[in-house]
């Protein structure tokens, strides 16, 4: 009998072999269930593992000298948030006067461009983009932006301070902490063999089977540049948002069960499936 994944407990893996990044079905882990401020009878899908080393945002044409020099540390505003959120390729459009593509020229030592790869959503399959739920998010804004909070609306994105544990920036709740995140060791992460080979940022560390660094959301607000990550032994700090050498974790994805409607017909599912949309237990 294939069970539903809103009936699978928290930290449970499962993946959509149809969803790909790098070629590789994604592994997602579930995060939470029902999560307050998500969209109603939802589930969370965390990504189990860094799937790509890359910037948060690229340096600026203009304006404030530090995000010329470092990029923007504003998540509405960043290439990381448009990128996961397009298909196709040209997916990059300006959302700024002074804002950049994440291109060779314009991220740290010409590491892990991004600007010339298809957005991230073009590797869903058809079933599970359909099922993602659009939801709104809390988000500290920089003081050099004002200050306080704003609230973006995605079916992918990055996590925040609060919602991993990690406390709220500036005494701003970017959301509450997921289920799945209890101490520094169930925030530790590895990237993906596919995200290692694809870098071209190197280290001795940087390896599928040793901890990595992975964004957040959340600024360091006091700064105009600087962003918010999980460190490799799950601990927080933060680092210049155009560094192509920390980890995108996306993002957690929402997730309705998909219910077979009177007249639809559907392929009978196999032993291992776990939910309407292709999703399944990971062995």
């Amino acid at each position: 009998m294939p069970q539903k994944i809103s009936a699978l407990p928290v930290k449970a893996k499962v993946r959509d072999a149809k969803t790909k990044y790098y070629g590789i079905p994604i592994g997602w882990e579930i995060g939470d269930k029902n999560h307050a401020g998500y969209p109603a009878n939802s589930t969370t899908l965390v990504a189990e593992s860094i799937i790509k080393i890359c910037c948060f945002d690229a340096m600026e044409s203009d304006g404030i000298l530090d995000r010329e020099r470092y990029g923007n540390n504003r998540y509405s505003l960043a290439n990381i948030r448009q990128w996961l959120n397009k298909s196709g390729t040209g997916w990059y459009q300006a959302q700024h006067s002074y804002d950049r593509p994440p291109s060779n020229s314009y991220v740290w030592n010409g590491h892990n461009a991004y600007d010339a790869q298809s957005g991230f959503l073009t590797g869903f399959g058809a079933e599970m983009l359909a099922a993602l739920l659009t939801t709104t998010l809390t988000v500290a804004k920089p003081g050099t932006d004002g200050g306080g909070s704003e609230t973006v609306q995605d079916k992918i994105f990055l996590l925040s301070m609060a919602e991993v544990g990690l406390g709220s920036e500036n005494g701003v709740a970017e959301g509450t902490k997921l289920a799945m995140f209890s101490d520094n060791a169930s925030r530790q992460c590895k990237p993906t063999a596919q995200a290692v080979s694809n870098s071209e940022y190197t280290n001795s560390s940087l390896s599928a089977s040793q901890f990595w660094y992975w964004w957040l959301r959340s600024p360091y607000s006091s700064s105009a540049y600087i962003v918010r990550y999980v460190n490799s032994d799950g601990s927080l700090n933060n680092n210049n948002a155009y560094n192509g050498n920390r980890g995108v974790r996306p993002a957690s994805v929402e997730y309705r069960d998909r219910v077979t409607r009177k007249g639809e017909s559907r392929s009978p599912p196999s032993k291992e499936d776990v939910s309407g949309p292709g999703l399944t237990g990971q062995g």
